[in-house]
């Protein structure tokens, strides 16, 4: 429980840090998003995402077609959530997107960890090893990564006025990712390089996907949406 929790929010707030501090006080006088309502997006993704890993457990890991399911219905749950009119259309919108995904992403996140640190106890006699951990920790920062960026995906969606457009685009890289994880899985107990290689390899493709979404697109997202709203900043990161 321990593990998992610190595995999990851990990174999640250093990424709540790390990509917020320069659109909010102190770095610009007037912050592009409301500390309040970021925060209470981020409760109902944490509500959210614990209320998805549950049903998670009841599915059958190693059918291709729950996961790819899954994947489709966790941004499926995104849409129904930022799709409120006043979400529309508003630049803000994507900055509450990031913080319904990071909700999300930490939650399952805690979810996988804990689920599978207790199946690795309950394998032999032995405490679960260094590497083991390390995995773990691995598989908990792609969730964060990878929800995180669709939930901020999904809000650029919104902001746009094009939800549909900008969640199938989610759904997709989703989809790509939970197909990584589900190969991981189907060889962890025929190769352990074979698990690990997926598991680092999903890793990468949620790192490079955040990567883009929130340090190369955010501030042009932002700038293009407030072009919508009739609005000009000259103090828009870059």
């Amino acid at each position: 429980m321990y593990v998992a929790g610190i595995s999990a929010f851990a990174p999640t707030l250093a990424l709540m840090y790390l990509v917020l501090r320069k659109y909010t006080y102190p770095a610009v006088q007037q912050p592009f998003f409301s500390d309040p309502a970021f925060f209470k997006l981020f409760v109902v993704g944490l509500i959210a995402g614990t209320l998805l890993f549950a049903v998670y457990t009841y599915l059958n890991w190693l059918n291709m077609i729950y996961t790819i399911l899954f994947a489709a219905i966790q941004c499926l749950v995104m849409v129904v959530v930022m799709n409120l009119k006043r979400f529309h259309g508003k630049s803000d919108s994507v900055f509450y997107g990031y913080g319904l995904g990071l909700g999300m992403g930490c939650a399952m996140a805690f979810g996988m960890i804990y689920f599978l640190g207790k199946a690795i106890m309950n394998v032999g006699d032995n405490a679960p090893s260094v590497v083991d951990y390390v995995g773990l920790f691995l598989i908990s920062l792609s969730f964060i990564f990878m929800i995180s960026a669709i939930g901020t995906t999904v809000g650029e969606g919104v902001a746009r006025l094009r939800p549909m457009e900008f969640a199938l685009q989610a759904v997709f890289v989703n989809v790509v990712f939970s197909l990584i994880m589900w190969a991981a899985y189907i060889n962890s107990e025929e190769s352990e390089a074979l698990f690990y290689g997926c598991v680092v390899m999903a890793l990468v493709v949620a790192a490079v996907y955040f990567y883009y979404i929130m340090y190369v697109k955010l501030s042009s997202v932002v700038k293009d949406v407030l072009r919508m709203e009739g609005k000009t900043r000259k103090d828009i990161p870059k």
